[in-house]
């Protein structure tokens, strides 16, 4: 796999980039991770079922607290984390902001100009699924005027369910979009991607995750992108 160049990964959610593409990020250090739902609701939010199973009481102070955890990542990994100020789908986001989100993308990306763009493959849960099909509609407008190898990763834990990943390539495939299988890098310092897994402690207990024990201990997957021949943008 061809590392040259800057590097954005397209996170879902603040674990996602690090949990799928920790190895590959500690390979990069001062690649972005560019975060979608990163916005924090208002403090008359009530927790979710998911927050609250994490231990807060309230909406603001878990995502205040994710966005510690993901500092603490990023600083593990050498990476720089941005966020596009979205609204997670658990706090009624997406339903009022999914319009927002393809040109969000579209315009951090030009800012960025990255040299390799990793998106999620979109397997499982509302937010993973936008942001792959949005980050599939700007590579569609950006492939023939930026020099960028875009990438989608195969999110972890999700990627154990069965069938999920072949589904998802049956349904690019009927969109024309091709994936060609890539192996991640060699881990550098396996050590940095389980210390900065570590580092989302609040919700680790209920993933059922040990780090560096679980499928976030597993090889990394790629899949390199291309439309088919004779398709137009």
């Amino acid at each position: 796999m061809d590392l040259s160049g800057s590097v954005v990964a397209i996170s879902p959610h603040f674990d996602d980039a690090v949990f799928s593409c920790g190895n590959l990020l500690a390979a990069r250090p001062g690649s972005t991770v560019l975060t979608v739902y990163s916005a924090v609701p208002g403090s008359a939010t009530p927790a979710p079922d998911w927050d609250r199973r994490c231990g807060f009481e309230r909406a603001d102070q878990a995502v205040l607290a994710r966005h510690e955890e993901n500092r603490a990542a990023m600083a593990v990994l050498g990476a720089r984390g941005l966020g596009l100020d979205l609204l997670d789908d658990q706090y009624g986001g997406p339903r009022a902001e999914a319009g927002r989100l393809t040109g969000a993308l579209a315009a951090a990306l030009n800012t960025l100009a990255p040299d390799v763009v990793l998106l999620p493959l979109g397997l499982f849960h509302r937010d993973h699924l936008r942001t792959s099909d949005a980050a599939l509609t700007v590579w569609r407008l950006f492939r023939d005027v930026m020099d960028t190898a875009w990438l989608a990763y195969e999110e972890a834990l999700y990627r154990c369910k069965p069938g999920l990943v072949q589904k998802r390539l049956a349904e690019l495939r009927e969109q024309r979009v091709l994936a060609t299988p890539l192996s991640g890098p060699a881990p550098v310092d396996p050590d940095r991607k389980t210390r900065a897994v570590a580092a989302y402690a609040s919700q680790l207990q209920a993933l059922g995750l040990v780090p560096g024990k679980g499928d976030d201990a597993a090889p990394e997957r790629y899949w390199r992108l291309q439309l088919a021949e004779g398709e137009k943008q």
